[in-house]
This record gives structure tokens, sequence and C-alpha cells, in this order.
């Protein structure tokens, strides 16, 4: 059991930076629009008492949802003016599907047979101006405390090992990828961006060999994934669609 334990934490430290890195790559924004207690609410006087999360991405390359459910603790700041606030949510990220089918080859099935459809993680928001009746939030450096809830961690803890494993090729792509879109303005460059990635997970999906080291060194060169989706289009055309 302390050998699992070990294996959880460190496939939660290994989950916490692919969220992120998602995260960025899909430029994912959160929409929270505020409930009040007030029959005629005032964002700067009335208590809040809920919200409703909608997020928006990048299509083709996963999907999020936040949940409605979590307390939010709301902070004045007389001497500073305004009001912060801190979710306790959790999210469910459905992956792109190669990495979808990795979460699902390594699930134990002893304790429940509900099909794994997504991927949920306990998690905390910062909320930097409520003051208002809905925020738009950037959800990359708002979201942190990234976890596993409990069902995914019951469901994945046993295989963990094998599970970060199976993960690393494409958390190192992930994060090199994250990189590339931090400076990313123009939306046909993410749009580019997301499409290259998806070819190289789908390569790696068929057991393709990719040189990490060498190919992002010539990605960093040009600043975009083309070197390896070249690469890509050159052994296996049909996943650069």
């Amino acid at each position: 059991m302390k050998d699992q334990n070990t294996s959880l934490s460190a496939l939660n430290a290994v989950l916490d930076q692919i969220v992120r890195d998602w995260i960025s790559i899909v430029n994912l924004d959160v929409e929270f629009c505020f409930a009040y207690d007030d029959d005629d609410p005032n964002p700067y006087t009335s208590a809040i008492s809920g919200y409703h999360a909608e997020a928006f991405n990048f299509a083709d390359f996963g999907s999020c949802i936040v949940d409605d459910e979590g307390p939010i603790t709301v902070t004045s700041w007389p001497n500073l003016g305004g009001k912060t606030a801190i979710i306790s949510t959790s999210i469910r990220v459905n992956f792109p599907e190669p990495l979808m089918r990795i979460f699902k080859h390594h699930v134990s099935q002893e304790l429940f047979e509900h099909p794994f459809e997504y991927v949920a993680f306990n998690c905390k928001i910062d909320l930097p101006d409520v003051e208002r009746y809905s925020i738009m939030m950037y959800l990359s450096g708002a979201v942190r405390n990234i976890r596993l809830d409990a069902y995914s961690e019951t469901v994945l803890r046993k295989n963990a090992s094998a599970l970060m494993a199976a993960l690393e090729p494409y958390a190192l792509w992930f994060e090199f990828a994250a990189h590339l879109s931090d400076d990313l303005v123009d939306e046909n460059k993410r749009a580019l961006l997301i499409k290259h990635l998806r070819a190289i997970c789908a390569y790696l999906d068929c057991s393709g060999d990719l040189s990490f080291a060498k190919l992002t060194t010539l990605c960093g060169v040009a600043g975009s994934l083309q070197p390896a989706a070249s690469l890509i289009q050159k052994k296996m055309p049909e996943l650069v669609a």
C-alpha cells in the first residue's frame, strides 16, 4: 500500500503538469456567472451564493467541464478595495483520444464497472475580482492544487506506475507545445499547433518512434511543431490530414 501511495503521489504530480500544459495549449477560458441571495442583487454589496461555470477552448483536442457545485469563499479587502474569491471544485477533463485510451487501459475495474469517460480532478480556482456579475478567466494562471478526485484516484491507483510510464512520451510533447503556445496570439497559429500535436499524439499511439531531443531542437528553431509533423507526414501521411 505504501508503494501504491508513493506511485499515486507521483502520478498526481505528473497529471498536474499535463493538465496545466493542456489548458495552455487549448487556451482554456472559463466564464463564471455568480448567483446571489438578494432578489435585486448588487455585485458590490450582495453576498455570492453560488456560480455557474462554462468552459471554452480550441476544438478537436479534448474538452473540460468545471463543476458548478463547489463552495466559493469570498474575501473582502477593505484597505485595498474589492473582493476576491476561491472556488473549491472539480474539473472533468476529456483528454485527446490517444491519452484517453491510455487511461482506460490502466483503469482497475475490480471495484467499479462504470465506463471511464473522463478524468476528474479536485482543484482550487482563484478569482481576482468578483465585484461583478460574471468574470471570464484564463484558467492556466488561476487553477491550483490539481489532484485526482476520489473515484479517478481509486480506479487508477493500482496501475499508477504503469500509467505514468505510458503517459511520459505525451507529457514531454505537451510540455514543449505549451511552451510554444505561451506567446501565440494568432488563432490560426494556435490551431496549427494543435493540429501538429494531434498528429504527434496519433503517431505515438501507433507506437511510432520520435526523437524528442532532436526534433524539439528543430522545432525550437522553427518556433512550431512543423518539423515533427513533416517527419510524421513522410512516415504516416494519413495522420497529418
